[in-house]
């Protein structure tokens, strides 16, 4: 499973499209909060997450995801590209990180390569 959060519902739709050409289940999310409460986590499946999502602060957002006892394959999408962002996914052990405007081949191709076969 394929898991997105991302609050613009604009861009969210975008990586829908994109994931459901390439024929990979997903679902979406506008907040992190969404996401904690409805979905079921395993290591199998991969999070591509917009990290400027209001509610909750990347810190906090890496630390509730660290204590899953299945670690989720992380994919950082950011139209923000700081210093302390990128050291925070370093960290908590993003599989990439990924400025916007996102090239779908590029988010596909790293999602296969995060799935294990």
């Amino acid at each position: 499973m394929v898991y997105l959060i991302d609050d613009d519902l604009h861009v969210r739709r975008a990586f829908e499209l994109f994931l459901k050409s390439a024929e990979m289940p997903f679902q979406s999310y506008q907040n992190a909060e969404d996401f904690f409460n409805k979905s079921e986590i395993c290591s199998k499946d991969v999070l591509v997450l917009d990290l400027n999502i209001p509610g909750i602060s990347v810190s906090d957002l890496m630390n509730r995801l660290a204590n899953y006892p299945d670690k989720i394959n992380v994919i950082v999408v950011t139209a923000y590209d700081e210093p302390l962002i990128r050291g925070y996914c370093k960290e908590f052990g993003v599989k990439a990180y990924l400025r916007k405007p996102v090239d779908s081949e590029a988010l596909i191709d790293i999602i296969k390569y995060c799935v294990p076969t």
